[in-house]
């Protein structure tokens, strides 16, 4: 949702290649998942970067795809390096169209003998047709291309009824990465009527879920899963994307995230207090406010959490003279939490994952001329004890330190983390707040205590030790 982050394919196929702008290419830069659709002349169209999991500084990806870059003119696909995008390549071909033998037929000896048209080598001998539909009211085909080493996928679409001479030469994926969930645009309809949709496709006998309601629980967020009826496959667009997939191989998940990535991008908001919480050292600044609660409710909506409230800040103030000003964002009662350190008024890096955890695949977005501010997540303790990792700089990219910010309610002094009945860390509320130095994922209970020592509020810290997340839910890539 790295997501090797919501990972995706990219084909060049010309220098004059300008890619146009997408309305989720911010968040996704910060979850290091890009999409984009690119345009070449010469009659032939080209690519997309797509989702790859769920992440790096700025989004969010729901994937675990690899980025994909080839700069030659023609491409010569890409090694292939899991049995599980063996098994993808080896599927039947699925989709609406996959029972007529005669167009599945022609696509594929077409494409294969125009192969100039799709930009694709002679060195990958082998092409097959992995989907062709229409159910959507637009036509889209997927293609392998193949030699036993190396693969890359082609895309093209078209409106219902496009014969395969017509979808040759209309707009796609050329030499994309054969990832074991291949994540695939497509765009239907007219000029000002369009609608953008994502492919998932998972090997044959794979089971792809949506989890598109998220409830809030007591331990973090209660997802709905549904099984879509088709074979390692599904079909979404933009409009009805909100919440997550899930992929299954053999019993097992393998994939885990968000569908799409919602634009951060949205109006300003007041965010009130509702008199339970002690006084920051200083009232939140609106830079840092706005920004917040346009991340808040963007990744808010990415979950498909229903009936999102508007966030309430639960706390500002500053955790270093050099970070800038902070705020901490919660739902009106127990749920998703969100912490923005910086107020540079720059585009916020997310941070999904620890410096431990291995680093994502694709480049760091690039340096601008403000600092970036870092973004985040956690999940409430209890209704009245807030607590989320301080975000920190790995190089280029956001982190999650093992520094937790937690916030309590009024009248209490102190915050302690026990483990077995034993106090492992403590420290006093300044300001509001308190900072604790606990490693990622260690399963501790935290206390808030008054100036008598007794116990005014608790709750189980859970988080996962290791690997990305958002509100704490995994981002799941395990192929």
């Amino acid at each position: 949702m790295s997501v090797d982050e919501l990972r995706a394919g990219l084909a060049r196929i010309a220098d004059t290649v300008v890619p146009d702008p997408d309305p989720y290419e911010r968040l996704m830069r910060h979850a290091r998942r890009r999409r984009r659709r690119r345009f070449a002349g010469l009659g032939a169209a080209v690519a997309a970067i797509l989702v790859a999991a769920l992440g790096g500084p700025a989004a969010l990806t729901g994937a675990g795809l690899r980025p994909v870059v080839d700069d030659s003119r023609i491409g010569h696909g890409h090694p292939i390096d899991s049995p599980w995008s063996w098994r993808l390549i080896d599927s039947p071909t699925r989709g609406s169209l996959a029972g007529d033998a005669a167009f599945v037929a022609e696509v594929r000896r077409l494409f294969d003998q125009q192969r100039a048209e799709v930009r694709m080598a002679a060195d990958l001998p082998t092409v097959k047709v992995l989907y062709a539909d229409e159910s959507a009211g637009f036509r889209q085909v997927v293609l392998a291309y193949h030699s036993a080493t190396a693969a890359a996928l082609v895309t093209r679409e078209g409106p219902v009824g496009a014969s395969p001479a017509r979808l040759l030469r209309g707009d796609g994926l050329s030499n994309g990465r054969v990832d074991p969930f291949s994540l695939l645009t497509a765009v239907s309809g007219t000029p000002g009527a369009q609608k953008q949709w994502l492919l998932g496709l998972a090997p044959a006998g794979c089971r792809v879920s949506l989890g598109r309601p998220a409830y809030p629980g007591d331990l973090g967020l209660r997802r709905q899963w549904q099984a879509v009826p088709t074979d390692g496959y599904v079909l979404v667009d933009e409009a009805s994307a909100d919440g997550w997939w899930r992929v299954e191989c053999d019993g097992q998940v393998r994939q885990a995230g968000p569908i799409w990535f919602a634009d951060p991008d949205g109006p300003d908001g007041t965010y009130p207090d509702d008199g339970r919480w002690a006084p920051g050292a200083e009232p939140p600044n609106p830079t840092v406010a706005r920004q917040a609660g346009r991340m808040y409710a963007a990744l808010a909506r990415q979950s498909g959490l229903v009936d999102a409230a508007q966030p309430v800040i639960r706390w500002s103030g500053r955790l270093s003279t050099a970070e800038g000003e902070a705020v901490l964002l919660a739902a009106p009662g127990k749920g998703p939490t969100l912490l923005q350190l910086g107020d540079t008024g720059s585009d916020p890096l997310l941070a999904l994952a620890t410096a431990r955890d291995p680093a994502p695949a694709d480049p760091a977005p690039p340096a601008g001329p403000l600092r970036p501010p870092l973004v985040a997540t956690g999940y409430a303790v209890a209704h009245d004890l807030l607590a989320v990792r301080r975000p920190g700089r790995d190089g280029d990219r956001a982190v999650l330190t093992d520094k937790l910010l937690v916030v309590p309610g009024r009248g209490v002094t102190r915050i302690e983390a026990v483990a077995a009945g034993t106090v492992l860390v403590s420290a006093p509320v300044i300001g509001g707040s308190a900072l604790l130095t606990l490693r990622v994922g260690s399963p501790v209970i935290l206390r808030g205590l008054d100036g008598e020592g007794v116990v005014r509020s608790s709750g189980t810290l859970q988080e996962p030790a290791t690997g990305e997340r958002i509100f704490n839910e995994p981002i799941v890539s395990n192929w």
